[in-house]
């Protein structure tokens, strides 16, 4: 039953694909879902304490909302106003840790391969949109953390302390973490986990305690320049194209650091309005990467001087926004991720080593977890996919869901067994159990 439930949300997700702050159908599926559950839901502006970065452009929002209906729900407009995802609580009223699941819930804005052979061309479940598809397995992690909430809740009785699951939007571009951040419906953790499908990990395999995150903005670029007629006046033009082009061949000149890993990459450069025009605007969408946040001062502070340097050179003025970004990740309690791999060696698991090799905004709430004493482990689901994550012919190993909701029911058992609830023992310790 739970793996026929796992396929079938799976499959709705997928069919029903929508990019970050775009997840209107999506927030309304998993309330649906939820709802019958002995679970009190958050959505709308009440889960926002911070700016939500990186929105999509009013007319696409415009555009795409106006093409779907959602059934009437509370809030309803303020999830079509892009306050989209939820947060799921359950409080069994008896002592114990807070304990906290986060899964996204965005797709890719890429459009889906229409192979024939493609498992969801041929069970007719792949996506709706031409310009949304989940090509990074987050269908799957929300399908579990669904399945994994409605397992606990029945389990309510044998349970101790809060659980809380996060259905966190816009997770692609690093942009839905941090506008959830300062919530006190999600502060304070005790533990907290998260879990990503496939990353090289295979079928039947598990990674505890996932490494490699790099810290990542994402940024947009915009020089102004003046047009003027390219043959007849061209001194009287200031080129805000070469302007771009300048910065970015400077900007390579960045991706190299001693400390660690460093990464720049321009993904897309806009320009111009004609052939015959001296181009009087250009937008520069890129990104940098490092292996920690002083990496990532250092490129961007170098972005920010080529970027000037550049519009001073063809006279151009110049603005920057940053439209997403993510933390490295806080080293892990070593003692706390060497016994739970123990735990699920114990419980016949077989684990491999999880290099993340990318970055992830779930960073910023285990940062926060871990700097308040709590403690935070990532997990790799190992799923043999049919191509690399963010490809259009990306699909997963359905089967290996159910481990994924086993693997994570475990997790809580776990933290059952290490506790003694002891209240005056956790209330001493900063514990951050709450009546």
């Amino acid at each position: 039953m739970i793996e026929e439930d796992l396929v079938r949300l799976r499959r709705h997700f997928h069919k029903y694909a929508e990019p970050a702050w775009m997840e209107f159908l999506t927030t309304a599926k998993i309330i649906e879902e939820l709802k019958p559950y002995d679970l009190k839901l958050f959505y709308g502006k009440e889960i926002y304490f911070n700016k939500r970065m990186g929105l999509p452009e009013k007319e696409k929002i415009d555009s795409y909302r106006n093409s779907i209906e959602i059934s009437d729900l509370e809030k309803k407009d303020e999830i079509l106003d892009s306050y989209t995802g939820l947060i799921a609580v359950l409080d069994t009223k008896k002592p114990g840790p807070n304990i906290g699941f986060r899964f996204d819930i965005d797709a890719n804005e890429l459009e889906e391969t229409d192979s024939a052979g493609h498992l969801p061309n041929i069970l007719k479940f792949s996506s709706k949109n031409s310009f949304a598809m989940h090509a990074c397995g987050h269908d799957a992690h929300m399908s579990i953390g669904i399945e994994l909430a409605k397992i606990l809740a029945n389990m309510k009785e044998k349970l101790r302390g809060k659980i809380i699951f996060i259905f966190q939007p816009a997770e692609e571009g690093v942009r839905g973490a941090y506008s959830l951040m300062n919530n006190p419906i999600i502060d304070k953790f005790d533990y907290m986990a998260g879990i990503h499908i496939g990353m090289d990990v295979k079928s039947g395999q598990i990674g505890v305690g996932s490494h490699g995150f790099l810290a990542t903005k994402k940024i947009d670029i915009i020089f102004k320049g003046k047009a003027t007629h390219a043959g007849a006046s061209p001194e009287k033009g200031h080129n805000a194209l070469l302007a771009a082009s300048s910065a970015v061949l400077n900007f390579n000149s960045l991706a190299q650091h001693s400390m660690g890993e460093a990464r720049i990459n321009v993904g897309k450069l806009n320009a111009g309005s004609g052939r015959n025009i001296i181009a009087n605007k250009a937008k520069i969408e890129m990104e940098i990467r490092g292996e920690n946040d002083q990496i990532i001062s250092y490129l961007y502070n170098g972005v920010n001087r080529i970027i000037k340097g550049s519009a001073i050179s063809y006279d151009c003025s110049y603005e920057i926004e940053i439209r997403g970004q993510a933390p490295s990740l806080m080293p892990y309690d070593e003692n706390f991720i060497k016994k739970l791999r123990e735990y699920y060696k114990e419980k016949s698991y077989k684990l491999v080593d999880a290099n993340l090799k990318g970055s992830e905004d779930i960073a910023y709430l285990l940062n926060e977890v871990r700097k308040a004493g709590g403690k935070t482990v990532h997990f790799i689901l190992g799923s043999n996919l049919k191509d690399s994550h963010h490809s259009e012919n990306f699909d997963i190993n359905e089967k290996d869901m159910l481990r994924g909701v086993n693997l994570l029911v475990d997790f809580v058992k776990y933290i059952d067994k290490i506790e003694d609830f002891d209240y005056e023992r956790m209330k001493n310790e900063n514990f951050a159990y709450r009546i």
